[in-house]
């Protein structure tokens, strides 16, 4: 029973990660990547992708066959699937980027002088009879970032399973 828990996870696992694997193909990743060496090696991320894949095929034949050897191999390929997912993340995360500063005042763009707390200015003024009402936004949800998540959790959930499976299959 947790070795077809097991199965019914990473399918769905693999299920996300071909949907993250296609958008990023079809958005010009794979094309971005080779023109400017910026972002993640394809062959991370297609290593990911087989490794996740063969993990599952291996899969597939312990639960048709019950050998523990196929459960143990598999759950070694989806380790070195999770740690290939795990470059990849680390790879694709962006960092801060430091603004240099501006090296001498003349380059510099000449900045408003300040001015006091609560005074009215004439293009505040400007900019209120031009658009008294500004139509209300509604909030968009970005749920695009809870897609890696949510394949990251499924990852570490088939993993847990596979073991399990693979300890009760003696």
């Amino acid at each position: 029973m947790m070795a077809i828990a097991a199965m019914i996870a990473w399918v769905l696992t693999a299920s996300i990660g071909a949907y993250m694997l296609r958008t990023w193909v079809t958005r010009g990743g794979l094309r971005r990547q080779r023109t400017t060496g910026a972002g993640v090696p394809p062959v991370i991320v297609f290593g990911h992708a087989s490794a996740a894949v063969t993990g599952l095929l291996i899969w597939l034949g312990f639960v048709d066959t019950g050998l523990d050897l196929l459960a143990w191999l598999g759950v070694a390929v989806i380790t070195g699937a999770i740690a290939l997912g795990v470059c990849t993340v680390t790879l694709w995360t962006p960092y801060p980027v430091v603004v240099p500063a501006v090296a001498d005042a003349a380059a510099a763009p000449a900045a408003a002088p300040p001015t006091a707390p609560g005074t009215v200015t004439d293009e505040m003024i400007a900019s209120l009879l031009a658009d008294p009402f500004p139509a209300a936004r509604r909030p968009r949800l970005k749920l695009a970032g809870l897609i890696p998540v949510a394949h990251g959790f499924a990852a570490l959930i088939t993993f847990m399973l596979a073991v399990l499976a693979a300890i009760s299959a003696r």
